[in-house]
């Protein structure tokens, strides 16, 4: 059961109460990490193969 770090379940504000921009939650998707993620292993098999026909 996944279980979230607590953005957006907050008590709601009153009327006319705004939260400051600083207090929102940081975006989910990092576009280069998933590339990162995605590379290193690719990488890493292709040095092991690279080492292994030497």
């Amino acid at each position: 059961m996944a279980i979230g770090i607590g953005f957006g379940r907050e008590e709601t504000l009153r009327p006319g109460v705004s939260r400051p921009l600083r207090f929102t939650a940081p975006p989910a998707f990092h576009a280069p990490a998933l590339w990162l993620a995605a590379a290193v292993p690719a990488v890493a098999t292709l040095l092991l193969i690279a080492r292994l026909a030497v």
